[in-house]
Parts: C-alpha cells; structure tokens; sequence
C-alpha cells in the first residue's frame, strides 16, 4: 500500500468516528427537549388547575353570598287596607332569601310578590355587591265592581281583603256574570260597564248629582241609584235617548221635587212612571214633546 492510500483510509476512519460522535450528541439534545417541553407542559396543567380550583372555589363563595338588604319601593303601606304593607311584601320575599343572593329565582320571586292582591307589577333588579333593589306597582281602585271586587284605573278587576272600606266609591254591576263561582270578567265587558258609567255620570254632575251604583241586570236593563236616593230604570233598549229624557227633565221643575221620588221608571214611550218616597202607587206622569227635546 502506498502513501496515499494510507491517508485515504486514515481520513475515511476519521470521518467515520466524527459522524458517529455527532449522532450521539443529536440524540442527547433531542431528549433533553423533549423532556423540558413535557415539564412546561406539567407546569402548564398545574398552574390551570390551580387557577381552575379558585375560579370554582370563587364562585360557590359568590354563589353563597346572602342577601344584605332589600329595598322596596311603591307600595302605600297598607293603610285600611288599602294597598301592600311593607311586612306584607318582605314576608313574599323572605321565601326566597335563604337561596342567596347570586342563586335568587327573579322569576319566582316575582311571581310570589305578584300574588298579592294589591300588586299589579313587581320590578326586580339585584344591584352590586349583595342589594336586592323591588319596585311595586299598585292598583289604584277607582270603583267597587259586583260585590267583592275592586276596579283599578287601568281596567283591571281585583279582591281586597276588605272590600267593606271601599264603600265610598260607585259599584259597577254586571248581574250576567256568576258570582258564586268568582267569574272574572272580560276586557270588554269592563270597557262597556265603564263606558257607560262615564256617559251617565258626567252630565249629572252639573246637577250636583252622581252615580253611586250602576247595574246591569241579566236581561240586559239598566238601573242607575243617584247620590240623592233616586233609582233610574231605563231598560236595555236606546238607554242615552231615555237618559237624555230624564236629565231634559232636571232642566224643568222636576229639579226641585227630586228628593221627594224614590224611583223614576223611563221605559215608556211617550212617558215615564214615578214612585214617590211617601205614597206607594206609581203616578203616570205624561211628558210633552216639546220637553223631552
């Protein structure tokens, strides 16, 4: 072998020997990477979990948080009977309170407020950190409606605890309706009872007078009772033109002579009946035309 072929072979060893080292280097690096990208990993699950952990663990304290006061707004007080009590709305409330404060079904404590006879509305906001903010909307009774029902300004028929403190305002009623079953009625039929109580009334106040009871009998007959004593029957059929007659009537002498009838029947065509406080037959008494215009 000559010289050159030793170096040849000499070199060849050399470079095989450094490849061989460098293999094993790679290797090394390679697990040692391997191995900190599987400890930041470790580190990584640990820190979320840990994280996690106090998410929920700050979540059941928020969720058991109690409810540290509550204000209610809108309600009268409860006066006579009149309206909601402050008592009476937290007792309402006071069902729902041992939930807490972030827990609180709004849905149900609204309906539990609701459920009062005097609340037309309840508003429920929870204002931070643990405030439970109610506003009330009450009705506001306008009218007696059959026997122990309420009218509200807004249409709305409702039972008091006590209708005996409500004699003071005028009883609408609607003998159609079954009171022994606590019919309630409809929207129209409040309308009409209300349409036609505003038709009657605001004319006789120019007279001093007033409608304390307004009812409607099954077959359909109107009978109006005054705030002087005086019944009016003006039956079921073209009522504003008979009531149109009584109040021509109040024009002439009759406005004097009225605290001493009883009742005034206005179902005739061309007349009307009326019974006086102190004698018990009806006197027929005819109208002229010109009168009745």
């Amino acid at each position: 072998m000559n010289l050159n072929a030793q170096l040849a072979t000499t070199s060849k060893r050399r470079v095989s020997r450094s490849r061989k080292g460098a293999t094993r280097a790679g290797q090394k690096s390679n697990v040692k990477a391997t191995g900190l990208l599987w400890l930041k990993r470790s580190v990584l699950l640990i820190a979320l979990s840990v994280v996690s952990f106090s998410l929920i663990t700050a979540v059941d304290k928020l969720q058991s948080v109690p409810v540290d006061e509550v204000v209610l707004t809108g309600y009268t007080g409860g006066h006579t009977g009149v309206g909601a009590s402050k008592d009476e709305l937290l007792a309402l409330v006071d069902k729902q309170l041992d939930k807490g404060f972030w827990q609180l079904d709004l849905l149900q404590l609204k309906a539990n407020l609701e459920s009062h006879p005097w609340v037309r509305q309840a508003v429920i906001r929870r204002q931070w950190p643990n405030q439970l903010v109610i506003g009330i909307d009450e009705y506001v009774a306008v009218a007696r409606w059959n026997e122990r029902y309420l009218l509200s300004a807004t249409g709305d028929v409702f039972m008091p605890s006590k209708i005996a403190a409500f004699t003071h305002l005028p009883r609408l009623k609607v003998e159609s309706l079954r009171i022994d079953k606590q019919e309630r009625p409809s929207r129209e039929t409040i309308k009409q009872a209300v349409s036609g109580f505003n038709q009657f009334q605001k004319p006789l106040t120019h007279y001093g007078l007033s409608v304390v009871e307004q009812t409607q009998l099954l077959d359909g007959d109107f009978l109006l009772l005054l705030s002087n004593g005086l019944t009016l029957m003006l039956g079921a059929d073209q009522v504003t033109h008979r009531f149109d007659r009584f109040l021509a009537l109040l024009d002439g002498e009759l406005i004097d002579k009225l605290d001493d009838i009883e009742a005034i029947d206005l179902r005739y065509m061309n007349g009307l009946s009326v019974r006086w406080r102190d004698a018990i037959e009806l006197a027929q008494v005819e109208v002229t035309s010109s009168l009745l215009r």
